[in-house]
């Protein structure tokens, strides 16, 4: 399922380093598939994640910021509690 384009989610360069312009039009949520490779990647610096293949990597991180699955701390991607609760919530951490 897709949300609209007005269910933007954290979108902005200062919180989500990972925003890129046609991601944040496709709107798609943090899919099994997604969140399968996010749990590889959680905990990693945000210059490691920058450097892994762009699928595997920056594209995973951006969704799981975007809809609130992840933060930026300290300079690394770090889960929040929607994260944790991830199975009781749709993949827009809702």
């Amino acid at each position: 399922m897709k949300h609209s384009i007005s269910d933007t989610g954290i979108i902005d360069l200062l919180r989500n380093p990972f925003a890129f312009k046609s991601w944040i039009d496709q709107s798609y949520g943090l899919t099994p598939h997604r969140s399968d490779q996010l749990s590889k990647i959680l905990y990693l610096p945000v210059a490691d994640i920058k450097a892994l293949p762009r699928n595997e990597g920056k594209y995973v991180a951006f969704v799981a910021v975007r809809w609130g699955f992840a933060i930026i701390g300290k300079g690394k991607l770090l889960p929040t509690k929607k994260w944790d609760n991830r199975r009781e919530l749709d993949e827009y951490g809702q």
